[in-house]
């Protein structure tokens, strides 16, 4: 049984991902913010602050503690703030690098040095698709740094941890049709947003190594 880690597995995505890869059989190992009362049978869950980078050496020390190998990294913690140039200061930018960013580089380190001695493996994140558009980042600054930053991130690790079998991989959706989206935009044309159950399904393919793609784009 293939063992994955999550972040954001409680969040509005993560949840259908969650669903998807435990219908697949997989043991998912969920970083999460609280204590969860009702722990499925192939889901273990890990009270962490995944931005701090001790709670993040101790979330991985204690899941391969009983020689579990982790296959595969998913990392879905985020969120979005807009603003313009004008608006940003400095602490905004701080603020989405460490929801957008620290969240994924923190555990992700350590899924590498894990995974040099494990034989290799995946490591999977979530970007956005109007960041790498200039015209369209303009609009949400901090935000569209911080995943360009997530961005470049996979691409180094798929230079530097290549010998050691590790592949990085990133997601790159518009808007995900989510039911906080939804509320947030009520007059949007939701026919044209991204669907949860297809990111999902692309995530469980990229485990199965059907899917090899160093950037997806949806």
């Amino acid at each position: 049984m293939k063992n994955i880690l999550i972040t954001g597995g409680t969040g509005n995505l993560g949840q259908t991902v969650v669903k998807t890869l435990s219908d697949h059989g997989y043991h998912l190992h969920l970083a999460v913010r609280s204590d969860v009362a009702d722990n499925a049978e192939n889901v273990s869950y890990y009270p962490t602050d995944i931005a701090d980078n001790e709670q993040a050496e101790r979330l991985l020390a204690k899941i391969v503690s009983e020689n579990v190998t982790v296959n595969a990294g998913v990392f879905l913690a985020g969120g979005f703030e807009p603003g313009k140039l004008a608006e940003t200061s400095m602490d905004d930018i701080s603020r989405m690098i460490s929801i957008n960013f620290a969240t994924a580089f923190t555990v992700a380190q350590k899924l590498i040095t894990h995974y040099k001695t494990a034989g290799g493996g995946k490591l999977i994140f979530v970007g956005a698709k109007a960041a790498m558009n200039p015209q369209a980042a303009a609009s949400s600054l901090a935000y569209s740094l911080s995943k360009q930053l997530l961005y470049n991130f996979s691409e180094l690790i798929n230079e530097s941890e290549k010998s050691a079998g590790t592949t990085s991989h990133i997601l790159l959706p518009g808007i995900i049709d989510t039911t906080a989206n939804r509320k947030a935009m009520p007059e949007a044309d939701f026919s044209k947003w991204i669907s949860p159950a297809d990111m999902a399904a692309t995530i469980g393919e990229i485990i199965a190594g059907n899917e090899t793609r160093a950037v997806i784009e949806f």
